[in-house]
């Protein structure tokens, strides 16, 4: 056993998989040869399940902030219906059900072996408010369904024929709610047209072939002796096999079966995209990475190029992604009827509950400081500002990270850690207010702050008997991750594992340390040191104690702590 740290960043390993996707597989085949494919007995994703993982950027609450910030009321997630088509093995959706109890949670899934997995963890937590359908997306409708509030999709767009896009425009269009969100991810073209011509080469190579290991080690092969045989210095097509192969490298063989081996792999430009919507009564509303819809965040030549040349939104939103060369979107939709708002003001943020991990230059804070403080996040973006009110807010966000505060009780703690001598002047109330959601409307747009439409379920300090979920107990039972209560991703290795399961709120410190080392007498948990398997009693009690109290000293901010 090694007693490093068993969290790594769910920042930085969620970024790796924000565009991993969780879809329903269809064949390229007619209406009619649709119907019958629940029949047939070799499916794709039976035979190769696509893992199901959470993406926070799919949660209710992101879409639920952003029709916020754009002027809608959406409905509260606390209380809310929320269908996803293309579920797998509810993977992002379970978890949402288990932090929102309220909320009522629907899968579509045609993978019978992944639906299966689903439900029988649904049933190993216990949960009652989700349901996986073994279904086709062909066969959903408002009468068998109803209305929902929010609507997912995400990785399913791009890889099925025209007619099932067709009908995902449909669902959206009868299934949403008047203040209703859908959100569907999809390959968008300019920068699909390099990968597109890596999958052309890839299905060319691996036709002949029909087992899926095979057909995922040949493409790997192809891929390894074409960035091998052609030249990257000063040769753009080289440079892309290899900046191709070199991501491939990092992803496990579904990945590449699905994402780039199966028949139907359809991107589209992002206006064409917004044309379908728009055939549907949908409209855009924005995207789930709000930082990727301003155009500011280019040099301020590029932005006022923009400006000049796109006279609306949608193409706007075109010529970014030409400058980007942009390969993946993760759009949101709304009724065409709803009125928006895109004039954001720092009104907008006053309803939100507010979050960030940016750390200060010095961790105390001083309110006579008379000098800029930087504060950095962990992903390297940094920024610095001189206003005490705005210092003692980020001071106080640090602090309390990874939870969310509102924005009304953040103006309060800050004003009162500047001792303002104008705290009774209305006037001047006023304007530190709009100074502070105006700063952090400003962090928010460069991903330096975030916003939430409610508190998160979880404690942020260790009690006498710690206490995880029971999704996350379950979940290391059986894999190696598991999904804390901000819908993250955590990875775990065998030793934490074994903490979260007795983590259960019975045991207090001694009572786990025993448990664990009565594991390693047992041969169940193997502790090592210089190379050796320790049997000894007082060593393995000294070697456990160690290890336990750092693991314990990292879940706070993990956020898998319950009361």
């Amino acid at each position: 056993m090694n007693a490093a740290n068993i969290y790594s960043s769910t920042a930085s390993l969620c970024s790796l998989i924000s565009q991993t996707r969780i879809r329903e597989g269809y064949k390229v085949t007619t209406a009619t040869e649709q119907s019958t494919e629940q029949a047939a007995k070799s499916y794709s994703y039976d035979e190769t399940p696509y893992e199901s993982y959470p993406f926070p950027q799919s949660h209710p609450d992101r879409l639920a902030t952003m029709a916020t910030l754009f002027g809608m009321t959406p409905q509260s997630i606390e209380s809310c219906r929320v269908l996803e088509l293309g579920c797998a093995s509810g993977g992002n959706l379970i978890p949402m059900a288990f932090t929102l109890p309220g909320s009522t949670f629907v899968g579509i899934e045609l993978s019978e072996k992944q639906v299966s997995e689903g439900k029988k963890n649904i049933e190993g937590i216990g949960l009652k408010n989700v349901e996986i359908k073994h279904e086709s997306i062909m066969n959903v409708n408002k009468d068998s369904l109803g209305v929902f509030d929010y609507i997912i999709v995400h990785g399913v767009f791009s890889w099925v024929p025209d007619q099932v896009q067709d009908k995902i425009m449909e669902i959206c269009q009868e299934c949403l709610a008047p203040n209703g969100v859908a959100y569907i991810s999809y390959n968008t073209y300019p920068g699909w047209h390099y990968r597109g011509m890596i999958r052309d080469m890839m299905l060319y190579h691996t036709e002949p072939l029909k087992e899926p290991a095979a057909k995922a080690q040949q493409a790997r092969a192809l891929l390894d002796f074409l960035s091998t045989s052609v030249p990257t210095e000063n040769h753009a097509f080289g440079i892309m096999l290899k900046n191709e192969l070199d991501m491939l490298r990092q992803q496990k063989d579904y990945y590449l079966l699905h994402d780039y081996l199966e028949e139907a792999n359809i991107p589209l430009y992002f206006h064409q995209f917004a044309e379908r919507a728009g055939k549907a009564d949908l409209q855009y509303l924005g995207e789930a990475d709000f930082s990727t819809m301003l155009s500011s965040n280019f040099s301020k030549e590029v932005s006022e190029t923009l400006k000049r040349i796109a006279n609306d939104i949608v193409r706007t939103e075109q010529y970014m992604d030409f400058v980007r060369n942009r390969t993946f979107r993760q759009t949101l939709l709304c009724r065409k009827d709803v009125v928006l708002n895109r004039n954001l003001t720092p009104e907008s943020v006053t309803k939100l509950y507010v979050s960030s991990s940016a750390k200060p230059e010095n961790e105390n804070f001083d309110a006579n400081l008379n000098q800029h403080e930087k504060f950095s996040m962990p992903d390297g973006k940094t920024f610095a500002t001189g206003f005490p009110l705005v210092r003692a807010a980020f001071h106080h966000l640090y602090k309390i990270f990874p939870q969310c505060i509102p924005f009304e009780d953040l103006l309060q703690v800050a004003r009162s850690s500047v001792a303002s001598e104008k705290i009774q002047d209305a006037n001047a109330f006023h304007q530190e207010k709009q100074a502070l959601a105006g700063d952090l409307l400003t962090c928010y747009t460069i991903g330096l702050a975030s916003f939430r439409t409610r508190s998160l379920p979880f404690v942020s300090e260790i009690s006498s008997h710690p206490k995880v979920s029971d999704q996350v107990r379950h979940q290391a039972e059986h894999q190696m991750v598991v999904t804390n209560q901000l819908h993250e991703l955590v990875p775990i290795d065998v030793f934490a594992g074994r903490l979260l399961r007795l983590a259960d709120g019975t045991r207090d410190r001694n009572a786990i340390l025993n448990e664990l080392i009565e594991l390693a007498k047992k041969g169940e948990l193997v502790v090592q040191k210089d190379g050796k398997q320790l049997q000894d009693d007082s060593a393995l009690r000294e070697v456990l104690d160690n290890a336990l109290e750092q693991r314990l000293q990292l879940l706070p901010k993990s956020a898998v702590l319950v009361s």
